[in-house]
């Protein structure tokens, strides 16, 4: 081989070494599963003890620079919950400390109480759970530079059944 084919291929591999890191990291923060440290989920325990299970899945770190869980009833937000960046081990999952804000904390608690109460069918239904919706948003960065959300849209509902799944990790916490 040359000279110009070794340069050559020096520049290819730390071009596409970046590149695939990036695009690594947006596909490893969208394997991440979130759920509830405790046996079942409740919106009311989450805004109270602030604290969310994220399982990381896959073989090799996972990192991220937030997790924003904003929930909505009527199109009017209720209530955040945020995680600062974190990095998760491979085939683990972390208890993680989230803190929880709300313009108006009691009717936040009050919408959340009752639906922990209608989805689990302890309580009749006296507010319309098909109005709440769950906005969850983990940001990243590629290369370190480029801003990237991964940002779900659910209902009330799926949320808590998502929250609810088994993860696919041992608890690492």
């Amino acid at each position: 081989m040359d000279k110009y084919s070794i340069i050559t291929a020096i520049a290819i591999i730390v071009i596409i070494t970046p590149i695939f890191y990036g695009m690594w990291g947006i596909y490893s923060v969208e394997k991440l599963q979130i759920g509830t440290p405790d046996s079942k989920f409740r919106y009311f325990d989450m805004s109270n003890h602030e604290k969310i299970e994220i399982c990381n899945p896959l073989p090799f770190f996972v990192s991220f620079n937030g997790l924003k869980i904003e929930s909505y009833y009527q199109n009017d937000i209720k209530g955040v919950f945020e995680i600062g960046p974190t990095t998760i081990s491979p085939n683990t999952s972390e208890i993680l400390d989230a803190s929880f804000s709300s313009e108006n904390f009691a009717e936040a608690q009050y919408l959340f109480m009752h639906m922990d109460g209608q989805f689990g069918r302890e309580i009749p239904i006296r507010l319309d759970p098909n109005k709440m919706v769950v906005v969850t948003n983990f940001e990243t960065k590629i290369i370190g530079v480029i801003p990237y959300q991964n940002t779900i849209t659910q209902s009330a509902f799926d949320f808590t059944n998502m929250m609810n799944e088994d993860s696919k990790c041992e608890n690492n916490s």
